[in-house]
């Protein structure tokens, strides 16, 4: 494609044509997979503990906050406006004769293999999210999802179990999604 093309079709369009597509240059991960699709207003804090497996998509507006550890699995989504978590506040820090923003919570989320993280979740410190699970829209997941679910919902619960006998990554190995 052209540099005349490329302006004609603007930003965005461009940025949907590349495999990999950061806000910043030199962007430097714990680890990242082949082939994974980061978008431009992807906002990665912490990035030094955040983990990508091959074919992973962060989508327009992920938001994630690294500093406790995030490990994403290969071929999994998230969609856009989501928000994955491995830190907070003490919740007793004024007990302790602290103030909230003086403290630092640190817990790793885990997302596993095949995973599709809805617009506007929200995954919380210390969740573990199970290999081919989907998780909804606009749900708050606070405890960890098994495989193989739907989870939906504020705060997310299991709504069903997910049909995945057939061809599913774990049966197929790693190529299933290479295809």
């Amino acid at each position: 494609m052209t540099t005349a093309m490329r302006q004609a079709l603007g930003r965005r369009l461009w940025a949907a044509q590349c495999r990999l597509v950061t806000s910043y240059k030199g962007l430097r991960l714990g680890g990242i997979g082949s082939n994974c699709t980061i978008y431009a207003s992807v906002r990665i804090y912490g990035n030094r503990q955040v983990c990508l497996g091959d074919r992973v998509t962060l989508n327009d507006f992920v938001h994630i906050w690294g500093a406790g550890g995030v490990a994403i699995g290969s071929g999994t989504i998230i969609a856009a406006g989501s928000v994955i978590t491995s830190q907070t506040h003490d919740l007793d820090a004024l007990q302790k004769g602290i103030l909230y923003r003086e403290t630092l919570v640190l817990a790793p989320v885990v997302i596993g293999k095949n995973v599709w993280i809805g617009s506007g979740a929200i995954v919380l410190p210390g969740v573990r999210i199970g290999d081919n699970s989907v998780i909804g829209a606009g749900a708050i997941v606070t405890r960890d999802v098994p495989n193989d679910v739907l989870a939906i919902g504020t705060p997310a619960r299991t709504a069903r179990r997910l049909n995945n006998d057939i061809n599913t990554p774990s049966e197929q190995g790693d190529n299933f999604l290479a295809k």
